[in-house]
């Protein structure tokens, strides 16, 4: 028999046991979900809320002039978190597909009773990611999916997109991912942290199509400060500079503004400090048996305004607002390490730093972090440079004069 001939015969043998797709699902068939919100119903119960895009609204050929909101939200209702998942069948005539979710928003309810089922439920998900941006809510976090963005058409990216710009240009808050928070959950010694969001404005008018029509945004969604974990469960908050605080010592400042007074006996800030690069060193040491960590950051940038009379062109004077602003960063990064210190936990990474020099000595510490690290000397150092003053070599005062 020819090679050829039996080649062929392989071919068709083998052809026999191919099953096929056998788990295929047509697309028309999949309610692609893009956020999902996390609440507690009654019966203490879970309460699982889906946005999910409706295709024929955001789909560029849908040109037949009646107007349809982008997406649509339902919640169901479970015992548990895969319950309430499948429960969604009873309102949905679309399969739900999460390999496109992009945000998973939980309320504080949620975070108070413990993550741990959450971080399970989506581990063992075949579609979910890893990727995915997880942040907290103190209302119902299904209230986050329901505004309507009027420049992001779909408000789930919108979200996502608010969060990637809020770390990116301003570093107030961490973008986590879920992994990321995962980790940080498995870590005895490092406290979890996830980014706060809410809404500000009437969210009832937000969540109406007639909305996008106004010139004027009825609510929105903004960055507000971080939610601080105990383990599995929330235990406090970090307000907007506390926040600021923990970017620097985490040193994952990127851009950012630093507001500042002209003089030292003044509150009122008048100028501004771009942050254009920064660094920051922890450096613990163990002096007598008593524990100190060394906060030491650098940072230069451009002054971008003042409204102080100031001599722009006399270095003594640079050197003046350099120190304002030293003082100020200081400030921010002593304030994060006293609240941290009253929630006894330690988010600021200063166990990881004492285990990787010492070693020996953190065995010891170890078994009561929670009360060694309360008692942590701390000593920052900030060293800051104004490379550029802009295009101008005056204040602006002292200019038109």
């Amino acid at each position: 028999m020819p090679k050829r001939v039996v080649m062929l015969l392989l071919v068709i043998v083998i052809s026999l046991f191919v099953s096929g797709c056998w788990n295929r699902r047509e697309l028309n068939e999949l309610g692609i979900v893009i956020a999902t919100a996390i609440d507690i119903g009654q019966n203490n119960q879970w309460v699982t809320s889906f946005q999910v895009v409706i295709p024929q609204s955001v789909s560029a050929q849908a040109g037949n002039g009646t107007a349809q909101a982008p997406v649509t939200v339902f919640s169901t209702e479970g015992k548990t978190l895969q319950d309430a998942f499948y429960n969604a069948s009873n309102e949905t005539p679309r399969s739900l597909f999460l390999a496109h979710n992009r945000v998973i928003v939980i309320s504080e309810e949620v975070a108070k009773k413990g993550v741990r089922q959450i971080a399970d439920f989506y581990l063992r998900h075949d579609e979910s990611r890893e990727t995915m941006d997880i942040l907290l809510t103190k209302e119902k976090a299904r209230k986050l999916l329901e505004v309507l963005t009027p420049i992001e058409r779909i408000p789930g990216n919108a979200i996502d997109k608010v969060l990637k710009v809020g770390e990116t240009n301003l570093s107030i808050l961490r973008r986590v991912k879920l992994h990321e928070f995962i980790s940080s959950l498995t870590n005895s010694t490092l406290g979890a942290v996830l980014p706060q969001v809410e809404i500000t404005g009437d969210q009832k008018v937000q969540t109406s199509l007639d909305s996008l029509k106004e010139t004027k945004v009825g609510a929105v969604i903004k960055l507000s400060g971080t939610g601080v974990f105990r383990r599995d469960r929330l235990a406090g908050w970090l307000n907007r500079e506390e926040s600021m605080g923990l970017a620097w010592i985490s040193n994952r400042i990127n851009n950012s503004v630093i507001s500042f007074s002209c003089k030292a006996d003044d509150n009122k800030p008048l100028s501004s400090f771009l942050v254009e690069k920064s660094s920051t060193k922890l450096t613990p040491n163990v002096t007598k048996g008593k524990l100190e960590m060394l906060v030491a950051i650098k940072a230069e940038g451009t002054l971008k305004e003042t409204g102080c009379e100031l001599n722009l062109k006399n270095p003594k004077t640079i050197e003046k607002l350099e120190e304002q602003i030293e003082a100020q960063i200081k400030k921010q990064v002593e304030t994060t390490v006293v609240t941290a210190k009253k929630l006894k936990i330690d988010m600021l990474g200063f166990g990881d730093a004492f285990h990787k020099k010492y070693p020996d000595v953190w065995k010891e510490v170890s078994k009561n972090w929670e009360r060694t690290f309360t008692e942590v000397g701390l000593s920052v150092e900030v060293k800051t440079e104004i490379r550029r003053t802009g295009m101008i070599d005056q204040s602006f005062p002292t200019f038109t004069k």
